[in-house]
């Protein structure tokens, strides 16, 4: 090999003082792959920023050394600053400098629109910023120095070690390899605590950028921007915001701190780290060979977001541009002949957008807004699991901000979504060669105030632009014309012009924009292809269950004394806490308030999704008479009450809440209908009503309305609200929120990373660390084994412990009574194996009792367990819904077997007893809709014995006893707790994560 060197100018060399290294041709041509030459542009101070990230560690830098940086800097585009703050939409020449495009004097749009000119790109500044490494230089290490900064970070994250003393300890530990003459002396071993938690690449601040933002407008700076100013003040004009105070510190040095911070991460240093985890490429969906348009057929079953309008429709390789007149256009780059569909790279990612609040302190209000993105092209199993969840940024409370002061926080992670629109490089996991990585925004998906702050739309209370789908007003809300699709849907285009009107405009005329037109300025309208009305998700979850049942049951049955308590214990009221007290629930279902007829606020969506799905069965038993029929009357008011201004009468409002019942589980149309039957009986409807119907269009754009609603995100939140802080203001509380989740990453992209021959004592103490968070943080550890161990086949999952042989002759009660059933479905399973009793003298493969069945205690399918009676730890999960043809029976499973004979496949079984049931029970009220809405009656009676493969198992069941005055006999009523129509195969996204062994 030739040992002759020359210089190299790539990327990384060029960072050494002298601006470039000498290597071998050999690395030089692996440089210039790998780290291409940075084109630097004039007029930008190189040295200024490279003390950039001196200012990062301003308030606490590591005492020791990490060696030289050798890391990557992107491009900065030639026509910007780095002192370019303020974001510039119009970046126009010099002779257009004072020209400013004008909001119309006029109210009502022209009859005819001008044709635009002189269409300019809406451009962004772009900073420079170092990434660390993405593989741990921990590894390059010794395996004892590893597990002594393994121990050293479990001290102090667990074990509540200080940093001096968690510091101590791993110089003792050093110290004892020292003398016994085992510490490698390259790579020289690190001393304190975070420069061992940056070796092992665990340190989250590596990947947190604290922006110091304005604590009145919250425009946003890198803490190279703080130490460049020349002043406290905000740069932004008529803001008289402070972004910090300055002191001496010890040591007499002037050091600047924030008062205000917004911490961040970068969404292309995440995605790096994503694709260099194992087996997460494989996982992204491949869409190049999708037919998009499928769901045009009335017969076709969408299962995901892929099978949604929006996902084919998404363009990569574009500009946008706005014209001397306010046009918005994409047009492609310069460079590029025509734009490209995502879904045409092996790597373009559909991302899901979502920002909520959410109260972290007890004693005083503090809300504080995550911002996720979620990758929509791994599979659901995979997709809202925590690691694979991208938290871009944390909002600092106290309050929220209002829409200006959101566009600031979503400005960092907005331009690096630009960038991947048109393609980044990134290593593969697996391969040789730099991937092109393209993603783009899909959806936004937040709850209904968030959503219209976000893309820019009028408040949800707004008088003449309540809805951001259609033209709707206030007033339409409770007429019949705001449910008859007699309305215009928004023009995005339209709404995109007054946006950048809005934009440049002064207050007074932006205040003119929103009310007449019903936008103002967002900066996700700086993305080429977004459009603010149709990319926007209505969210089920709180439009259904938080808004419409959630007013069914507080406004009119609780509110218009529907269940009063007059009567004694043979009250409606009485009778619907004690109809709800006595449901026998599935174990992983929320359980609701046994004394919710006085406590009737329910205070998740779950809850109302619960409740929602066994209302005809209650109320019918809290309203019916003597003959089991709901009265066509008004109940008596309770005494010193005021009768509502809208009808009581029960069966109406019954036959009203049954479209409810059925349009929640079905769609618009049976919505629709509740609706218009609300307004019959003068029930005064919400905006939650109106926004309900445009449940279809949203299912054609995004898919299932399970693959994009918002329970994940709300389980987040729940997670991130459970993370020990300080309680500090300022955005602290934020940081440290963030520091757990980005850690949670870095963790568990640790423990896959881990070389094939690392010692089991350090696969022991991450395993340590995983058991800790998955007690005090959010169920990670099962996160984990769940994605280790989904089966496809059926998606049918079985307990990670083996099961042992049992003797069929001496199993069951009475013993011996699975032998001849398990026998008779084996051979209809396998007819060519000819089985023949173990005791027979016949010729063939003979089924011995005790060598072809072990018995499961339970199984998991979609992500749900099912239990049987043979084991009374999962006696509760023994009923479930079984297919026959198109139909669905109620059983109990008995028994779970996986049976296999010589080297056939082994086939895993349930032996059930199905609810008895005939044509003389008597009709019920919901009979009409009882397939739609999962409602079966049967006898308190099981049938006979009879086995089925589990693949037959649809969904559990509810199971609610009650007593019919006609039958005189006490009767089961079930109800399914699926959610999805009979051929999906989806769950909920809670269930994902359950207790593994179920014991």
């Amino acid at each position: 090999m030739s040992t002759n060197r020359y210089k190299c100018s790539c990327a990384r060399c060029s960072q050494h003082p002298d601006r470039f290294t000498y290597q071998t041709r050999q690395v030089i041509t692996k440089h210039a792959k790998k780290y291409p030459p940075v084109l630097q542009p004039t007029g930008v101070d190189t040295n200024a920023d490279a003390g950039a990230n001196l200012m990062n560690d301003a308030s606490g830098s590591s005492p020791e050394s990490e060696g030289t940086d050798n890391r990557e800097r992107p491009e900065i585009p030639p026509q910007v600053r780095e002192d370019e703050y303020d974001f510039d939409f119009q970046h126009m020449d010099d002779q257009h400098a004072e020209e400013q495009p004008r909001y119309p004097a006029e109210r009502q749009a022209p009859v005819q629109e001008l044709q635009d000119f002189n269409f300019r790109p809406v451009a962004w500044p772009d900073d420079q910023e170092d990434r660390p490494s993405l593989i741990p230089r921990a590894f390059q290490e010794r395996p004892g120095v590893r597990l002594a900064y393994l121990n050293t970070v479990i001290g102090n994250v667990f074990g509540k070690q200080s940093i001096q003393a968690a510091t101590d300890a791993l110089n003792n530990q050093l110290n004892c390899m020292l003398l016994e003459g085992v510490l490698p002396e390259h790579p020289r071993p690190v001393r304190h605590l975070l420069s061992a938690k940056r070796r092992l690449g665990i340190d989250a601040d590596q990947w947190i950028t604290q922006y110091a933002i304005c604590p009145e407008c919250w425009k946003h700076f890198t803490p190279a921007q703080v130490k460049e100013l020349p002043s406290p003040e905000c740069t932004v004009p008529d803001c008289e915001g402070v972004l910090y105070d300055e002191h001496t510190d010890a040591k007499g040095k002037r050091v600047r701190t924030s008062k205000k911070i917004m911490p961040h991460v970068s969404l292309i240093g995440s995605l790096r780290r994503m694709f260099m985890r194992p087996g997460f490429a494989k996982s992204v969906r491949d869409s190049r060979q999708d037919r998009p348009g499928q769901n045009e057929d009335e017969d076709y079953v969408m299962t995901d977001m892929h099978d949604g309008m929006l996902w084919h429709e998404l363009e990569t390789n574009t500009v946008r541009e706005i014209g001397e007149l306010g046009t918005v256009r994409d047009r492609p780059q310069d460079n590029q002949p025509a734009t490209t569909k995502l879904t045409e790279h092996r790597y373009g990612l559909h991302l899901t957008l979502n920002i909520d609040w959410m109260g972290i302190l007890e004693n005083r209000p503090h809300s504080s807004g995550p911002i996720y993105y979620a990758i929509n092209d791994l599979p659901r199993d995979q997709r809202f699991l925590q690691v694979n969840v991208i938290c871009a940024a944390i909002m600092p409370g106290p309050k929220e901000p209002n829409i200006a002061q959101i566009n600031h926080c979503l400005e960092p992670s907005t331009r690096e979504l630009m960038e991947l629109k048109n393609g980044v490089k990134m290593d593969v996991y697996g391969e040789e060669e730099l991937a092109d990585v393209f993603a783009d925004n899909e959806a936004l998906a937040c709850d209904m105030p968030a959503s219209h702050k976000c893309n820019g739309t009028a408040g949800h209370s707004h008088d003449f632009h309540p809805c951001a789908f259609c033209d709707i007003d206030i007033v339409k809300i409770n007429t019949p014309e705001g449910y008859n699709n007699s309305w215009t849907d928004k023009d995005d285009h339209h709404m995109l012009r007054q946006s950048f009107y809005s934009k440049d405009a002064t207050p007074a005329r932006q205040e003119a924009i929103l009310r007449d037109h019903g936008v103002r300025f967002s900066i996700l309208n700086v993305i080429p292809g977004w459009l603010p009305s149709r990319k926007s998700a209505l969210d089920f979850m709180h439009c259904i269950f938080l808004g419409i049942i959630s007013h069914l049951f507080m406004r009119v049955l609780f509110g218009g004394y529907m269940l009063s308590g007059m009567g004694g214990v043979n009250s409606p009221k009485r009778r619907f806490e004690d109809i709800i007290n006595d449901v026998k629930w599935p174990s992983h279902v929320t359980r609701l308030p046994k004394n919710l007829g006085e406590n009737q606020s329910l205070k998740k969506a779950d809850e109302w999704r619960r409740l929602l799905t066994i209302t005809p069965v209650i109320l019918w038993w809290s309203w019916r008479d003597a003959n089991d029929e709901i009265p066509d009357t008004e109940p008596p008011l309770p005494p010193n009450t005021v009768a509502p201004d809208f009808s009581r009468n029960r069966r109406s409002l019954y036959q009203a809440i049954l479209f409810l019942c059925t349009g929640a589980r079905t769609g618009q149309s049976f919505l629709a209908h509740y609706c218009l039957e609300c307004l019959q009986l003068r029930i005064p409807l919400t905006i939650n009503h109106q926004a309900s119907m445009h449940t279809a269009d949203m299912i054609k754009k995004f898919g299932p309305v399970y693959a994009w609603w918002l329970f994940a995100f709300e389980r987040f939140n729940g997670m991130l609200e459970r993370v020990h802080h300080n309680g500090h203001d300022g955005g602290r509380i934020e940081l440290t929120l963030l520091r757990n989740w980005v850690q949670t990453h870095l963790i568990y992209e640790y423990l896959l990373a881990l070389p094939a021959d690392t010692h089991s004592f350090e696969r022991d103490q991450i395993n340590r660390i995983i058991k800790v968070q998955a007690q005090d943080r959010g169920s990670m550890m099962t996160q984990i084994a769940v994605y280790q161990s989904e089966a496809a086949e059926d998606n049918v999952r079985l307990p990670l412990r083996n099961a042992k042989l049992i003797n069929l002759r001496a199993y069951g009660s009475p013993q011996g009574v699975f032998y001849p059933i398990l026998l008779q479905y084996c051979r209809s399973l396998w007819p060519d194996l000819h089985l023949v009793g173990d005791l027979s003298c016949d010729n063939g493969t003979p089924f011995y009792a005790n060598k072809v069945a072990r018995a499961l205690t339970y199984i998991r399918k979609g992500g749900i367990r099912y239990g049987c009676t043979m084991n009374w730890c999962t006696h509760a999960d023994s009923f479930a819904f079984i297919s026959q043809g198109r139909t669905r029976v109620p059983v109990q499973i008995t028994a779970l077997f996986v049976v296999g004979v010589l080297d056939v496949v082994p086939h895993v079984c349930a032996v059930v007893r199905r609810l008895v049931s005939d044509d003389d029970i008597p009709a019920m009220p919901w009979d009409l809709y009882a397939s739609t809405l999962g409602i079966h009656v049967s006898y308190t009676e099981l049938g006979p014995q009879e086995v089925v493969p589990v693949s037959r198992i649809e969904c559990p069941l509810a199971l609610i006893p009650v007593h019919s005055n006609i039958l005189k006999k006490d009767l089961w009523i079930t109800v399914s707790f699926d959610h999805v129509s009979l051929q999906t195969a989806g769950n909920e996204p809670e269930d994902f994560l359950e207790d593994e062994d179920g014991e």
